[in-house]
């Protein structure tokens, strides 16, 4: 077995353990304040809000033109995977990619026209998914030699809603102390500055050998699954897609919170930050007791229950005490379903094929999730009227429907080969 620090050969990334765990909590920091749902979410939905008077199936179609880039995300991965840029699979891509999201976020920040604003965020959503999806790749690359990728995932999960907690309270303040236009502009600033940061470290800590162009194969990947592997990783797809589908209810949440109970704009950002605070604890919880302790069946049906009763509670919703515990609650449940469908997705990932076959589930999990969050602002702008309780109960019966499909999911990575006597 390989040591820590030993580095691996081939086109493999050569990035020891130590130089990876440092730059994933780097990586991961940045997505935390970076992505378009983070830092700039709050003042963006409250500059649609206030500033040009949309509704909330308004703001949801709006925003669902920013996850384009994480519903394509298989096409960055083919092209690190496949196709070397000067020489290198990960570290010039991700270098790009990250410097990408900074010029666009200072682009952003710049503009006073929406349709402009809308252009340059997409960009910076092109980068951050785009470094999410090889940075998926590379994680399973260097942890799976070792069974170690469930560890990295929840360092990735800890040090991305570590860095949420500052960015949803900073959101909050911005947005309760200056006006919407101006809190956006700070926040898109703001943002720019880790993503330079990371676009640096790719080049610097990722220490990569030169690779030749190979011409993508989606044979050669159909060929590296065995039958009854490839049909676990469709119902892995299935499963991950079916639990994403359940009628989202983030921004209907937001437009109740601010509109309904009247919560100011700075409470909200401190909610933000106690979801993230409660996801926080569900990776600790998740890597110290479900992953050393549970099978992914049995994680299924705890995160299926678990879900299922933070969905519901949300029918207590109605002052600041109940909205501080039900945010801790639901990011614990939340954290709990990520970490599970990212390590299903890594159990039934080929080698070679790591950054492709993740980033095509989670793709898949990005679409199922923009439509239900669509279908669950329209349900409450159209059909409930703004009624949240009732989209609350037709979300919590479509997660417990997730139930039916856990004995179809993979006991243990599909790929990994047999350990040497």
């Amino acid at each position: 077995m390989k040591s820590n620090s030993e580095k691996t050969s081939g086109n493999s990334p050569t990035i020891s353990k130590e130089a990876f765990l440092v730059y994933i909590v780097i990586a991961y920091l940045t997505q935390g304040v970076a992505q378009h749902f983070c830092l700039v979410a709050q003042p963006l939905e409250y500059y649609m809000l206030k500033t040009l008077s949309m509704n909330a199936a308004q703001v949801a179609a709006l925003l669902s033109i920013l996850m384009i880039p994480w519903m394509v995300k298989p096409i960055f991965a083919i092209l690190s995977d496949s196709l070397p840029l000067a020489g290198y699979r990960r570290k010039s891509y991700l270098t790009l990619f990250y410097g990408l999201s900074s010029i666009c976020y200072l682009a952003s920040a710049a503009t006073q026209s929406l349709n402009l604003l809308i252009a340059a965020l997409f960009l910076t959503a092109t980068g951050m998914a785009a470094g999410t999806a090889i940075i998926c790749g590379l994680t399973l690359e260097v942890g799976r030699p070792d069974a170690e990728t469930r560890k990295f995932q929840s360092l990735q999960a800890v040090s991305y809603y570590s860095a949420n907690i500052g960015s949803f309270l900073l959101g909050g303040y911005l947005c309760g102390h200056l006006l919407p236009s101006q809190a956006l502009s700070v926040a898109a600033i703001i943002a720019a500055v880790p993503c330079l940061i990371t676009a640096a470290a790719s080049w610097f800590l990722v220490q990569e050998e030169k690779s030749k162009i190979t011409v993508p194969s989606l044979q050669a990947l159909r060929a590296s699954l065995a039958p009854a592997k490839f049909r676990k990783l469709l119902y892995v797809a299935l499963f991950m897609c079916c639990w994403s589908f359940s009628p989202g209810f983030g921004t209907p949440l937001y437009f109740h919170q601010t509109k309904d109970l009247g919560f100011d704009q700075v409470f909200i950002g401190q909610l933000g930050a106690l979801f993230s605070l409660g996801m926080i604890a569900g990776a600790i919880f998740y890597r110290k007791v479900l992953d050393k302790k549970a099978t992914p069946r049995k994680q299924a049906k705890i995160a299926v229950i678990v879900g299922t009763t933070s969905t519901l509670a949300y029918l207590l919703l109605g002052s600041q005490i109940s909205a501080v515990c039900l945010e801790l609650l639901r990011g614990f449940a939340e954290m709990l379903a990520i970490l599970l469908v990212y390590g299903l997705a890594a159990d039934v990932s080929p080698k070679k094929f790591e950054s492709t076959t993740i980033a095509i589930l989670v793709a898949a999990y990005n679409i199922a999730e923009q439509i239900s969050i669509n279908v669950g602002a329209s349900l409450y702008t159209f059909v409930f009227k703004d009624g949240f309780a009732p989209l609350i109960v037709v979300s919590a019966i479509t997660t417990l429907a997730c139930w039916l499909l856990i004995p179809l999911l993979p006991e243990a990575d599909q790929h990994l080969e047999p350990a040497k006597p």
